[in-house]
């Protein structure tokens, strides 16, 4: 059984009582990876979804692996600035067969979470499969309906052409999905 735990511990405290029920909540999701990073910028106000920004941090490849990491903090840190989102939305960590994928999975995971608590902007962690479960309708789905069900729920023109970024587009509307961690939206149906 999971439990989506804000950063500050106690699964019960809503970190967005503050925002009025007219502001809209904007959330940014993320897709952990130290070659791509995918983020997602959503907001939602009352019933309607807002896309603000998507996209994917690629350092190059020649980079070592701890200036690969510097790099996306230092894009996230600007990103985090320029949007300002109430809270993060970070793909919770798996366990991997190969144990150095772990590891830099972590590293990724490590540098969002560095960049939002500089910032003090809370942080939700998601296993994939819920965020799937949540834009789907399914936990296994498959990164193309993934892809095709945020392009519907975003109303966006295009599909994202990077599956990083509608995976953290995923992530982020899974938090705006759980009424759990915002009460202002408890009335909202599961899928928005």
């Amino acid at each position: 059984m999971w439990v989506a735990v804000p950063s500050n511990g106690d699964p019960h405290m809503s970190p967005f009582k503050a925002l009025s029920r007219t502001e809209p909540l904007i959330v940014c999701g993320i897709d952990p990876g130290t070659r791509s990073m995918g983020y997602g910028i959503v907001g939602r106000r009352g019933r309607q979804l807002l896309h603000i920004d998507h996209g994917a941090f690629q350092p190059p490849a020649g980079l070592d692996s701890s200036q690969r990491l510097l790099q996306l903090g230092q894009e996230m840190g600007t990103l985090l600035d320029h949007h300002r989102p109430h809270v993060m939305s970070l793909e919770e960590a798996f366990v991997h067969k190969n144990v150095q994928s772990a590891f830099r999975l972590g590293e990724a995971r490590a540098v969002a979470m560095l960049a939002a608590a500089e910032r003090r902007i809370p942080v939700v962690h998601y296993p994939t499969s819920v965020a799937k479960k949540a834009v789907t309708g399914h936990g296994s789905a498959g990164k193309d309906v993934v892809q095709d069900m945020v392009t519907r729920h975003l109303d966006l023109d295009a599909p994202p052409a990077i599956h990083d970024a509608s995976d953290a587009l995923a992530i982020a509307l899974c938090l705006l999905f759980d009424p759990r961690l915002d009460p202002r939206f408890s009335d909202a149906s599961e899928n928005g």
